[in-house]
C-alpha cells in the first residue's frame, strides 16, 4: 500500500510540474491562463505530499512484533474450551493472567508457585 501511495505521489508531482511549466508558456501568458495552471499545479503537488504523509504514517502503524510497545490481537482459529493448567514441575494450578503470547504467536505460562515457564501446545483439530 505504501509503495502504491508513493508511486501515485511521484505521478502527481510530475503532473504538477507539467502544469507549472505550462503556466510559463507564452501562449498561457497571452491568453491569461497562468493563474489557473499554477493553482492546478499547486493542488497536484499538495495532493502528492498528502499521499506521502499518508504512506509514511500507515507504515508506522502496521509494524508487527510489538517492538514499539504495541500489542496485537489474535483470534482463535476454532472453538476453544478452557481446561485447568497444572505445572509439570510442582503440580500447582496456573492462573489465566500468567499466560503470555510470544512474538511468533507461541503461548507460554509462568507458574506462580515455582516460577517455571512452559509452552502451551495446541493439539491438531482433526
Amino acid at each position: 500500500m505504501r509503495i502504491i501511495a508513493v508511486i501515485m505521489a511521484v505521478f502527481l508531482w510530475l503532473l504538477g510540474a507539467l502544469f507549472f511549466l505550462a503556466a510559463a508558456a507564452p501562449e498561457a501568458v497571452a491568453s491569461g491562463k497562468v493563474l489557473p495552471r499554477v493553482v492546478v499545479g499547486f493542488l497536484l503537488f499538495a495532493g502528492g505530499l498528502v499521499l506521502v504523509v499518508f504512506a509514511w504514517r500507515s507504515g508506522k502503524s502496521t509494524t508487527a512484533g510489538g517492538s514499539d510497545g504495541e500489542k496485537s490481537q489474535q483470534e482463535a482459529p476454532g472453538q476453544l474450551s478452557l481446561k485447568a493448567l497444572t505445572c509439570p514441575h510442582c503440580g500447582g494450578q496456573a492462573d489465566a493472567s500468567s499466560v503470555k503470547v510470544g512474538a511468533q504467536g507461541t503461548m507460554s505460562v509462568t507458574c506462580q508457585y515455582c516460577g517455571a515457564v512452559y509452552l502451551i501446545q495446541e493439539e491438531p483439530k482433526w
